[in-house]
């Protein structure tokens, strides 16, 4: 094709980045962000080689605890053993999610994104920013919350994790009740203020039921297609329809037992998934949502064991058959239109 895809800047939906420094790396080796670590999935050297200019940093404000029973459900939605989540002290940890980007950016030049303008600067520049990302509104004790939090940089917010909330239903919740009328509330919030809503770890019907109350584009920012790989933390073909005439987003994960059921899956089994969306629903639904850094141990496909690899995947995709305009649409310019209808 004659197309360079080494050159084409990359949007990640969705990295733990703060996680990894809370969670004593998370199973990764430990080292200076700014090093390019061996065995790290991701760290700055990393991003540029892979040409990631803007990451979605997430902040979960969960903490691991011990809970037999939902390690045992976790285990089965995922495959492996996981500790339960709690949230015993979830604004407290949100702070200090917040402070480690804000002395990220400090410390390495990266930009932490306040408007759609500084997204579109950092992808035609060598530079790399950040845009503060919840994943999960635990941390929220009522919708004008989100007020606050956008005051302190936050731009994204995620309804649920897996589990259900006051707002919504996660996909691993025992009774799917879908959006609650405080989540109503939450998303009309969202969109007043022009943060982006995430329907990652949300139920089938609460992922229904937000985008038919939101006025902007959603995003799902890290997940796989059910049609494959038949999990509730997949995305079935329903919702996906919804997200199309929504005109949202979706961002493909490296999530192993997401991507096929097996070991450790192959870069072709990831590529199956872009090339499922893209013969049902086309293009523009598709983006790239690694969460790399919040793993915890969970395979990704072979090939693809790190951010700077993801030229490897536009690669692939390249063979299969997309497009030029294709490949640059998953890379950045899906989700840029998505920003572009969101923020203020």
């Amino acid at each position: 094709m004659g197309y360079n895809v080494n050159n084409v800047p990359v949007v990640d939906l969705h990295e733990d980045v703060s996680a990894y420094f809370l969670l004593h790396g998370g199973g990764a080796p430990l080292g200076d962000f700014g090093e390019d670590i061996p065995g790290r999935d991701a760290d700055i050297p990393k991003y540029l080689r892979g040409n990631v200019r803007c990451v979605f940093a997430s902040m979960f404000p969960g903490i691991e605890t011990f809970r037999p029973g939902e390690s045992k459900a976790l285990e089965k939605l995922y495959g492996r053993w996981l500790p339960a989540v709690g949230y015993r002290v979830p604004q407290s940890l949100l702070l200090e999610h917040v402070s480690i980007y804000h002395k990220i950016s400090e410390a390495y030049g990266v930009k932490l994104v306040e408007n759609v303008d500084d997204v579109e600067r950092c992808l035609r520049a060598d530079g790399l920013c950040f845009i503060l990302h919840i994943e999960g509104a635990e941390v929220l004790d009522e919708p004008y919350d989100l007020i606050l939090l956008k005051k302190l940089g936050l731009r994204a917010i995620g309804l649920t994790w897996n589990y259900m909330n006051k707002y919504g239903t996660g996909c691993n919740a025992k009774k799917d009740v879908g959006l609650t009328s405080e989540g109503e509330e939450l998303v009309r919030t969202a969109n007043r203020l022009g943060v982006l809503v995430d329907l990652a770890h949300a139920s089938r019907k609460t992922a229904l039921e937000t985008m038919e109350v939101s006025k902007k584009p959603v995003m799902i920012s890290h997940a796989n297609v059910r049609g494959i790989v038949d999990t509730p933390r997949n995305v079935d073909d329903e919702v996906l329809e919804a997200l199309h005439r929504n005109g949202g987003v979706m961002g493909m994960s490296v999530i192993g037992p997401l991507i096929a059921k097996k070991p450790r899956p192959s870069l072709e089994d990831l590529a199956q998934h872009f090339i499922y969306v893209h013969e049902r629903f086309g293009p523009d639904v598709m983006a790239i949502g690694t969460d790399f850094l919040g793993l915890l141990g969970l395979p990704t496909p072979e090939g693809l064991e790190s951010v700077d690899k993801i030229p490897t995947l536009l690669r692939k995709l390249e063979e299969k058959g997309l497009s030029d305009g294709d490949l640059v649409k998953i890379a950045h310019e899906n989700v840029l239109r998505v920003l572009r209808a969101n923020m203020l």
